[in-house]
């Protein structure tokens, strides 16, 4: 009987100490990159397509990279005749990627031009801008 509980208590202790180690390798304490969205901003460009400028800033203390998804909804038209089947304008989106690096402490402006018109996006519009980091 006593082999039996020094044999369950050693497994337990075994398990304990390798899940231990195992937290361990799950976080480091080390430099972190912090990729994020600060500032999104849209404009007229010079040929009447939508531009939109977002400003993308590592608050982490080591390089980083990821990518830069920029979603848009507008108009599918810029007067607006078109209605989707609850009655409101009907909208049309796309997403654009860039692909961003950050030395630490460092913040940069992406700018993506659509295929929208200015005109469709103040119609009806919308974006959404977000970094997906890449681990490393």
């Amino acid at each position: 009987m006593r082999r039996r509980d020094t044999l369950r208590n050693c497994a337990l202790l075994g398990a304990t100490g390798g899940l231990g180690l195992l937290a361990g390798c799950a976080g480091s304490d080390g430099p972190r990159a912090s990729l994020e969205v600060t500032e999104t901003n849209f404009r007229e460009g010079d040929s009447g397509a939508l531009v939109i400028d977002v400003t993308v800033e590592n608050t982490g203390d080591a390089k980083g990279s990821g990518t830069l998804y920029v979603t848009v909804t507008a108009a599918e038209s810029a007067t607006g005749d078109e209605l989707a089947d609850d009655g409101t304008v009907a909208t049309d989106a796309s997403r654009e990627k860039v692909d961003v690096t950050l030395p630490a402490g460092e913040r940069e402006t992406v700018t993506v031009e659509f295929e929208f018109t200015y005109a469709q996006f103040e119609r009806k519009g919308s974006i959404n801008a977000d970094v997906r980091q890449f681990d490393g």
